[in-house]
């Protein structure tokens, strides 16, 4: 009889977890047997429930396990304990997966991929601890953009090291944002970060410089989304500075483009960016109409917004 060992996460989290796992259960004699996605409860229960008394032990690993639905009740008394010759692995999404009755939870064994949150300093000293054992120092502005960029651990850690050893093979010793911005992002990509930092921070000729890049290459509505993300929650932080902590937990935005939204908010002020808000709102809307939205409706409500600026007014 089988035995059911449920496995909770995603991304490389997920993804080492398994591989921990599989060697645990080698250790203990197991064969690692066929990988599958999703599939049928019944087969999958009777085709592994007939072990010969010489036959190898055996871990199967079933992807997306959410695919295979709730699992019958009465298959129920196909299910073994710990010590089963065979066991599957259940690798799942969600920590409360609909797909094995509550009242037969406890008869399974079950391990979660932990991932430390957008705002943990356990994040920061991943990126501290790979630069230093690659013989690397990275400053506080390149944490940030580094975290911003890769929410999973495991790649943050993995362009980490790439970016140290980038480092000392040329003869430098500190990753900076610049580095960062050059390497790990396309050209679209650094457009695109260009693009708020510029609006973010009243840098008038680096935004429209990016967005005339994006232009020619880049379809308008995600700019769209992107650039209605950044400044929504500079105005919140406007019109609410006490909580835009909160806010910011709330919408998913990280420490990066939190920094970056406070800028703006101090910038334009409340009644700037409701107005910016607004007209994203309206080109968003006329696009997908098809009512003749465009860059240029864009770059306007841009201008209007930076000239605006305490920067812009400081110049003139």
């Amino acid at each position: 009889m089988p035995h059911l060992h449920l496995i909770f996460g995603t991304g490389t989290a997920q993804r080492r977890l398994i591989s921990s796992t599989l060697d645990a259960l080698r250790s203990k004699g197991y064969e690692t047997g066929s990988r599958r996605e999703g599939g049928d409860w019944r087969p999958l229960l009777t085709e592994n429930r007939g072990r010969g008394l010489f036959d190898e032990r055996s871990a199967i690993v079933v992807e997306d396990a959410e695919k295979l639905g709730l699992m019958p009740e009465n298959l129920a008394t196909l299910l073994e304990g710990e010590s089963a010759a065979v066991v599957i692995l259940l690798v799942c999404r969600s920590e409360t997966p609909a797909i094995v009755p509550k009242e037969l939870l406890p008869r399974c064994s079950r391990s979660k991929a932990e991932e430390p949150s957008p705002w943990s300093k356990d994040r920061d000293e991943i990126v501290r601890a790979t630069s230093r054992r690659c013989g690397a120092t990275i400053g506080g502005d390149a944490i940030i953009l580094l975290k911003e960029l890769f929410e999973d651990s495991g790649e943050l850690a993995g362009e980490t090291e790439k970016l140290a050893l980038y480092c000392v093979s040329s003869g430098r010793r500190e990753i900076t944002a610049e580095m960062i911005e050059t390497l790990c992002l396309s050209d679209g990509g650094r457009s695109m970060l260009k693009l708020l930092d510029g609006i973010c921070g009243g840098q008038v000729v680096e935004a429209l410089a990016s967005m005339e890049t994006l232009s020619a290459n880049a379809e308008l509505l995600p700019i769209l989304s992107a650039l209605h993300n950044r400044v929504r929650l500079a105005l919140y932080s406007a019109v609410f500075p006490r909580e835009k902590a909160v806010f910011a937990k709330a919408l998913g935005a990280r420490d990066y483009a939190a920094r970056q939204a406070d800028r703006a908010a101090s910038l334009y002020g409340e009644a700037k960016l409701v107005e910016f808000v607004t007209g994203l709102v309206r080109i968003n809307s006329n696009e997908k109409s098809g009512r003749g939205a465009s860059w240029r409706d864009l770059g306007l409500l841009v201008v209007e917004l930076m000239s605006g600026s305490r920067i812009a007014q400081g110049r003139r």
